[in-house]
Order: C-alpha cells, then structure tokens, then sequence
C-alpha cells in the first residue's frame, strides 16, 4: 500500500472522517437557524466524536486482547489520548448546558458499545433500535448542543423542531448503506432495517425518509430558497448512494463517500453564505 493510501486508511479507521461529517451537520444547523458561529463548540464536537467512536469500535477489541500493536492501532490510540485532552480542556469554555447535554449523550454512546452488567446487552444488541439510537445522538450532537450553545430556550428558535426531527432521519438514511454493506456480517439479534424488511424494501423506506425530510426542509425554509434546492440537491445525491448501496460494496463506498453528504451539504451552504 502506498504512503497516501496508507494515510488516507488512517483517516478513515481513526474516525477523522466521521467527526468531520458530524461536525459538518452541526454547522447545517447554525447555518439553517441562523446562529452564531462557535469554533471551540465545533472543536469539542470534533474531538468527542473522534474519541467516542474509537472507545466503541476498539476499546472491546482491546479489552479482549484480539488488536496487534500496528502502527495503525498506535496511530489510533495516539489519536484518541489526543481527542481526551481535546476534549477534556475545552470543557472549560462552554457552557454549563451544553455540558450537562453532551454528559447525557456520552451515556447514551457508551450504554451503545458497553454492556450494562456482566452478561447484559448494550444498547446495539438490543433487538431493532441501533438505527435510532444513533440518529438521536447525532440529532443531539448536531442539533441541541449549537441550540443551546446560544443560551436561548430551545421553544424560542424558529424550525429547531423541524431541524430535529429532519436530522433524525436524514441520519437514519445515511446509516443504511453501512447496514446494507454488514447485512451478512451483523448478528441476525441486531435487529437493523436490512435484517427486518429485507435490502430491496429498506432502500424504497430510505426514499419515503428523503421525502419526509425534504417536507421538514420546504416547512422549515421559504419556498424554493437557496437553502432548500442545496438540501434538493443533497437529498438527491443521497438517494443515489442508497440505491447503489450492495451486499458487496468497495472498502470506502460508506466509509468516505456516503460520510461526505453532510460535509457536502456544509460546503454548499458556506458558499451560498459566502457569495
């Protein structure tokens, strides 16, 4: 494998990509409400889901001693010690409800990946509630926390209803290629949408969602405004990737491509902002 392959394998598998899709919705959000830029909230949302999604994915690899020490894993580990103290020190810039709200989404995260007790199930094994555990945390990450980053009453911002209830599904149907790609590898008592209505039937609800969630964006948004034909255009780019989602898909077709769309989306938005 060569140096850039090899970094961009390390861009990926540390979750760099997957923070930077987060951190990208929560700019969707202060972009669609119009709010106020905060660049150390956008720092902690980056850095937290860097260090949430590597305990999940890896800490019950090495608590089962199953990782070798590859550079790849030392990358990673150094990555996540570096996402704790990122973490860590900007905690002493925000403010109090935005702690105390990111606090109950981390118990959310890791009921997610840990067991409750010994011999209990975690929150993803539970059967049938993955897709809506993530899309819930992700809404709360990327929807709550710029909220209430402004110190205003959640009831007070016009279309933070809307913005909530679209996130959640718009995350619902960006988990579907990843389901659709594990459908033979997940543990039939997971439970994911592929596994109850089958792929075929599960990519036609992913298009009823994109519809659902361009009704929010016209209810939210005037008419055909910049802001709804951008979400028209990101909505449609995301229906094609759910079409061409496959049992068998490339290594980063969900990975990179389809974690792209909400950084896509903020890119549009930017330079419809900027011009």
């Amino acid at each position: 494998m060569s140096s850039p392959a090899k970094l961009f394998d390390l861009y990926i598998k540390s979750s760099l990509h997957v923070a930077l899709a987060v951190t990208a919705l929560a700019c969707v959000t202060v972009w669609e409400l119009h709010l106020v830029h905060d660049y150390l909230l956008y720092a902690f949302i980056f850095s937290s889901t860097v260090l949430s999604y590597n305990l999940t994915k890896y800490l019950p690899l090495a608590a089962s001693h199953t990782i070798q020490l590859s550079p790849l894993f030392r990358w990673i580990g150094a990555t996540t010690v570096l996402s704790f103290l990122v973490t860590g020190f900007l905690l002493f810039y925000l403010p109090a409800g935005v702690i105390i709200t990111a606090a109950v989404l981390g118990v959310f995260t890791a009921a997610y990946a840990i067991p409750i007790s010994e011999g209990k199930k975690n929150l993803r094994n539970i059967y049938g509630i993955k897709i809506g555990v993530i899309s819930v945390v992700w809404a709360g990450v990327t929807v709550l926390l710029p909220v209430i980053n402004q110190g205003v009453e959640f009831v007070n911002i016009p279309g933070v209803v809307y913005e909530a209830v679209q996130r959640v599904l718009f995350v619902g149907v960006l988990i579907l290629p990843f389901d659709i790609r594990d459908y033979r590898s997940d543990d039939s008592s997971l439970g994911t949408l592929p596994q109850l209505l089958g792929v075929k039937e599960s990519k036609i609800l992913g298009f009823v969602l994109l519809c659902s969630c361009l009704i929010l964006e016209g209810l939210h948004q005037s008419g055909m405004s910049a802001s709804f034909l951008i979400f028209f255009v990101v909505a449609v780019i995301t229906a094609l990737m759910v079409r061409r989602s496959m049992l068998r898909q490339s290594p980063y077709f969900a990975s990179f491509w389809v974690e792209s769309i909400p950084i896509m989306w903020a890119c549009l938005l930017a330079l419809k902002n900027f011009f």
